[in-house]
């Protein structure tokens, strides 16, 4: 038997992502979408042939839905959430979970008030190369995890950025850093003890933003990480760089993408041929200069990622086991997201098991 599902909002996300997603799931009957915009509507309406509503009240009644995929910019993702969750429907919200923590706990505790649950689209966690390289950690002949870092470069500083997001320009963690460092939380599996940041503009500006951000997260038993997102580069883009250091191998997954033939010592005592290829992203493994491919990333990544977050929700929702990210996954992010900012305002580290200013002015 199908299972119901709804989308609010219908913009670029719930279009290039959630129901391109959605439609090519034949356990799903997609009911209907809502968005406030006519445009956005009537392009989802012609591109997926889905009934439009612009009320998410009539959407509920009309369409009655089991499951629904909040695809909204985050201001409205709390309203919509504790609408569906009230009337007893399942919800896969679109990251972030809200734009404070005060909101994300009133959507936690409407959650945990429903008949419904609440799972997130944290797709990096489902993506061939990150899944891969997370499920080699503790493995025989690679050995603990030990330390990590995660980065970002790219010519794309915050104040270029279209819609929502450009109005961000000191919440670019917030938005495109999230994706790094909830890997990091799922890659360790736990949240960090503390959290150090900085932030800066780097002087190419007048305005504050964190076009520049470093950040130290302290896991427990003394283990580190780094997040590095620098806006501000000119290389090509590295959306999404990941190097984790286990006890007896490194492991590393580039969604930068990759194309490269190398061959002679190349810092190595040993001569090789090696041909690198991942047009949308590759995992590998590594001990000095030996490597071995772990995965490559299909075409259209992040589509793909999202309709196996989508997937795995539904059979979790029916099944009563755990999604790819729960609610708490959605709070545990924001929460170290504002503790990089309060740290980066104070100059002094976040003890995070102490009380986190709430994030500011993102809403």
């Amino acid at each position: 038997m199908k299972t119901k599902v709804a989308v609010v909002g219908l913009g670029n996300a719930a279009r290039a992502m959630h129901l391109p997603a959605l439609a090519s799931l034949s356990e799903v009957e997609l009911v209907g979408g809502c968005d406030l915009d006519a445009g956005c509507r009537a392009a989802a309406e012609q591109a997926f042939g889905l009934a439009v509503f612009d009320d998410l009240a009539r959407l509920l009644d009309e369409a009655r839905p089991e499951v629904i995929v909040v695809a909204t910019p985050p201001p409205a993702h709390a309203p919509v959430c504790i609408a569906a969750l009230e009337a007893g429907l399942h919800v896969v919200c679109e990251k972030p979970l809200a734009p404070s923590l005060a909101e994300a706990d009133r959507i936690l505790a409407a959650a945990s008030a429903s008949a419904g649950r609440l799972a997130m689209n944290h797709e990096f966690r489902c993506m061939p190369i990150f899944e891969a390289l997370a499920g080699q950690v503790g493995e025989a002949g690679v050995g603990d995890l030990v330390t990590a870092q995660a980065w970002q470069c790219m010519d794309l500083p915050p104040w270029r950025e279209p819609g929502w997001r450009g109005e961000l320009l000191g919440g670019v963690l917030y938005e495109a850093g999230l994706h790094l460092v909830d890997f990091l939380l799922f890659l360790f599996g736990e949240k960090p003890v503390a959290v150090s940041a900085t932030t800066s503009t780097c002087g190419v500006r007048e305005e504050a933003s964190d076009a520049v951000a470093f950040l130290t997260l302290e896991f427990s038993r003394g283990r580190l990480a780094q997040v590095t997102q620098n806006r501000l580069s000119h290389v090509n883009t590295q959306y999404f760089e990941v190097r984790a250091d286990c006890a007896e191998r490194s492991l590393r997954a580039s969604y930068g993408g990759r194309a490269r033939l190398s061959a002679g010592l190349f810092r190595s005592t040993r001569p090789h041929v090696r041909l690198e290829w991942g047009r949308d992203g590759i995992a590998w493994s590594e001990r000095g200069d030996e490597r071995a491919s772990l995965a490559r990333n299909p075409a259209n990544a992040p589509m793909a990622a999202t309709r196996a977050v989508l997937e795995r929700s539904l059979r979790a929702f029916r099944d009563g086991t755990a999604p790819p990210a729960d609610g708490q996954a959605g709070r545990d992010v924001l929460e170290v997201i504002a503790a990089a900012y309060q740290s980066a305002r104070s100059g002094q580290r976040v003890d995070l098991q102490g009380p986190v200013e709430d994030l500011r002015g993102l809403g």
